[in-house]
């Protein structure tokens, strides 16, 4: 069954208002028998998984846009004068490297370092400092 312009709409305005369930049935003045039968509806949830998937597509893509900026700034922070927050710092950078080699790993795909050699020579250099 086709969902109705009502159900898409109801869908997109569902996320929009963040969840709110109440307040996206008060607005359209749906029943909660009436929710419950499109909740059940698999269609409904086809589009609701979809939308879900979108959303969660459109998070990956703004955190990937900032992590040049974050690493950046770990390598800058690895300098710091504040032996603790430098620490920290070389931690994150090297936690970081850990997931990217688990998610290539998880995929099958190539192996690509995230720092290059004159980078990973300071961030050595300051580790052998502290």
């Amino acid at each position: 069954m086709a969902l109705t312009k009502k159900q898409l709409d109801v869908i997109d305005d569902w996320f929009e208002n963040g969840g709110n369930e109440t307040a996206v049935l008060r607005k359209y003045n749906i029943t909660h028998k009436k929710w419950k039968k499109w909740i059940l509806d698999k269609a409904f949830n086809a589009a609701v998984a979809e939308k879900v998937e979108s959303v969660q597509r459109q998070s990956q893509i703004l955190i990937a846009q900032y992590v040049p900026m974050a690493a950046a700034k770990l390598i800058q922070l690895c300098g710091s004068d504040k032996g603790e927050t430098s620490r920290k710092a070389c931690l994150d950078i090297l936690a970081m490297r850990t997931d990217d080699n688990k998610q290539s790993a998880d995929a099958d795909e190539e192996e690509k370092p995230m720092l290059d050699d004159e980078t990973a020579a300071k961030i050595l250099a300051v580790l052998a400092e502290k």
